[in-house]
């Protein structure tokens, strides 16, 4: 029996695109990161308002989406303004439009370099009644808006 051996790069390309994943997806986590804590003091405070802030690493362009769980006709038209900005700083061979089915309830983060990465981990604390999205094209803070109603909050703007 003949034994053929796989290139190096076949086992290393799949460990560099992992790495890489796993090295983005820290982007996405922290901006939901930053929603969570700041969801958690509007609710134990008596404001219906507060605006948080997420401070990228570095000057890099990125661009965030918020989706809410059901996506309308007028997300769809935020989402049709929004994609091509991500598109153009999207890594080459691996973009992944905003417009793309299936995402709800979700957090994206397109940075230049990277790739897209995404969050959940702010479902049940918050949400976004439609789609809230801001691009950033000389990177640099974004602020994020909630408003509290009831027990409920809400991601109301990316600024």
């Amino acid at each position: 029996m003949k034994h053929t051996r796989l290139p190096v790069v076949s086992i290393l390309l799949p460990l560099a695109v992992a790495m890489l994943a796993a090295c983005g997806a820290e982007d996405a986590a922290k901006v939901s990161g930053v929603i969570v804590d700041g969801a958690k003091r509007l609710k134990s405070s008596g404001q219906t308002q507060l605006t948080v802030r997420y401070q990228p690493p570095d000057t890099k362009p990125y661009v965030i989406v918020v989706y809410p769980a059901v996506r309308t006709a007028e997300d769809e038209a935020e989402l049709e303004k929004i994609a091509p900005r991500a598109m153009a700083i999207s890594q080459a061979g691996a973009a992944l439009s905003p417009k793309a089915e299936g995402f709800s309830d979700t957090l994206a983060l397109w940075r230049l370099g990277s790739l897209a990465t995404f969050s959940t981990s702010c479902r049940g604390v918050a949400e976004a009644l439609m789609v809230v999205a801001v691009a950033k094209n000389k990177g640099g803070p974004t602020d994020v808006t909630l408003n509290r109603e009831g027990d409920k909050i809400y991601i109301v703007g990316l600024n």
